[in-house]
């Protein structure tokens, strides 16, 4: 029965043994999943930047919207200015129309006064293709008619000079009036005929002033009806030249303004077309992002599981051990037969070449991340003579803590804070004693980088880190720092780690338990990553005198250059 049981606890290690190495063969698959994680943060960033593109594209739509609206407004008023200088137009033309009136009425009543003019100036018969050439004409007739009338106006003036030449000897004569009493009844006949002459001579005088009046009146007439022909005339020259140089202009505008209507709807269709098409490969990149997160997941699943074997071969190997080596003593103590002692010599003898090969396997691990050569994903490292763990690599970097979102209660015991909890995956503590084994050279530097609430990173380097062993509390040694954050940890340098069950801070109160997370303590404040999330996750930046409310941290260790 010893001999049936040690084959199958032989056959049983064998087994494990085959599963230990099935897991070390998935590490390809563990690449696998990094590689799967980068092309998704590549595809996300598209994702991002194409939403960046879109979003582009909808400010240039708007704003060719825009441009359109305005160019709209622009054709309108453009419009409204070609109507409103028709208008201008028809108003020059109906008062024109009224003057040529006015100056048909005038020449009209002219003709009736001025027989003189009848001949010489035909009544005007406006023609729609002539009427300027016409209107000129009939201003040269009226310049004539006025010198006309100036010199029948000259001549009526000589023959006034005349009839007071004439008044003033009869005045002469009048003053002989006593003489030609004397000689009135001589010449009683002259006499008469005389006053005759000189009623007829007044009445002759009055009607000259009266013509003379009314020429006179007739000239100012004439003289303001050709200023205002003539200011008629300019005023339309004036008009049809701006309107003949307008027209074009308008024109040209007009022509303009469609052609960049329709170069904007034609980019408006593109940039429509091009929005539909991002919209189509967003979804496309949608449901591929989808397919690579559920593979992911899957693949993390495949780690998780893969760590748990690796845990379970671990403890029933020295199950399986403790068990064959009490075996092998009551074999040895009763003696039962020769054969069966020899076969269990031999099965103890396979049992110590399958540890010595497990242990090959183990040795043959990356102490740390600075000997992965890989790209930054999950790695299986073996820091000392324990178990692997597994562990987040990236450019020779170690990341032994992580807190993202409070998903992982970090309130916990001595012993789980120096095992390690959670996953590499997501929030964790790599462990004190881990921390102890790759630290234990003297040679490493530790990075911390934060996020706050408000978006603003920090970061807080240390050259100099160790962490001491199990006996010593796991003691903290730092120095030389360097970065943003300030140098809030240097206030717990020199502290042991406590822990809820664990007090060792110099403070009157249990920072372990107030603060709901192990640390190195020493007053409780300055800086804590591990506490509640929400609550004790801080880090005190003594530039501003203010605390860092902490929303995300991360803390990985690298071996130096130069020790």
């Amino acid at each position: 029965m010893t001999v049936k049981w040690l084959f199958n606890a032989v056959e049983e290690l064998k087994t494990e043994v085959a599963e230990v190495q099935d897991a070390l063969n998935s590490s390809r698959a563990l690449q696998d999943a990094e590689r799967t994680e980068a092309q998704l943060a590549l595809m996300r960033s598209d994702v991002s930047n194409l939403y960046v593109e879109l979003e582009n594209a909808r400010i240039r739509n708007a704003k060719y919207e825009a441009d359109i609206q305005v160019l709209k407004d622009e054709l309108k008023g453009e419009r409204a200015g070609a109507r409103t200088t028709a208008e201008m137009c028809g108003k020059l033309k109906n008062q024109l129309k009224e003057a040529q009136l006015e100056w048909n009425q005038n020449w009209r009543i002219l003709n009736e006064k001025s027989p003189l003019l009848e001949n010489e100036i035909s009544p005007y018969q406006p023609h729609p293709s002539r009427h300027q050439r016409i209107l000129r004409q009939h201003v040269v007739r009226l310049e004539k008619s006025t010198k006309t009338l100036h010199k029948e106006n000259y001549s009526l003036k000589s023959q006034l000079l005349k009839l007071q030449d004439d008044m003033k000897e009869l005045q002469k004569r009048l003053n002989w009036k006593d003489e030609l009493e004397t000689l009135r009844k001589e010449k009683h006949g002259d006499n008469v005929n005389v006053n005759a002459s000189l009623n007829k001579l007044m009445e002759i005088q009055s009607a000259q002033n009266a013509n003379i009046t009314n020429l006179t009146r007739q000239m100012s007439n004439f003289d303001k009806l050709h200023l205002s022909m003539l200011e008629l005339l300019e005023n339309v020259e004036t008009i049809e030249n701006k309107v003949d140089k307008t027209l074009p202009e308008f024109r040209k505008e007009i022509s303009k303004l469609e052609i960049q209507v329709a170069e904007s709807k034609s980019a408006i269709s593109m940039f429509k077309e091009d929005q539909k098409n991002s919209i189509d490969s967003m979804k496309a990149i949608g449901f591929t992002v989808s397919t690579m997160q559920d593979k992911t997941g899957e693949d993390h699943e495949k780690l998780i599981r893969i760590d748990e074997m690796v845990k379970n071969l671990l403890k029933s190997t020295a199950i399986q051990t403790s068990k064959l080596h009490d075996h092998i003593l009551k074999e040895e103590s009763s003696s039962i037969n020769v054969n069966a002692t020899k076969a269990t010599i031999h099965l103890v003898q396979e049992l110590k070449s399958f540890e010595s090969e497990y242990k090959s396997i183990v040795n043959k691990l990356p102490r740390d991340c600075g000997s992965v050569d890989g790209p930054a994903g999950l790695y299986l490292i073996s820091p000392g003579d324990s178990e692997p763990i597994l562990a987040r690599c990236q450019d020779g970097w170690t990341t032994v803590q992580q807190r993202r979102d409070g998903s992982v209660d970090f309130n916990r015991n001595w012993n789980e804070y120096s095992n390690g909890f959670g996953s590499a995956t997501g929030e964790h503590w790599l462990g004190n004693a881990n921390l102890h084994r790759l630290t234990a050279a003297n040679c490493s530097r530790l990075q911390i980088n934060m996020r706050d609430i408000y978006g603003e990173r920090w970061q807080a380097n240390y050259d100099d880190f160790r962490v001491a062993d199990y006996a010593s509390g796991f003691r903290l040694f730092i120095d030389r720092y360097h970065g943003n954050a300030s140098d809030a940890f240097a206030y717990q340098n020199l502290m042991e780690f406590s822990t809820v069950d664990n007090d060792r801070d110099i403070s009157n109160t249990h920072c372990a338990s107030n603060y709901e997370g192990g640390w190195w303590f020493s007053h409780c404040q300055h800086a804590n990553l591990n506490g509640r999330y929400n609550l004790g996750l801080t880090w005190f930046d003594s530039s501003r005198n203010e605390w860092i409310a902490v929303a995300d941290s991360e803390m990985r260790i690298k071996r130096r250059d130069v020790c």
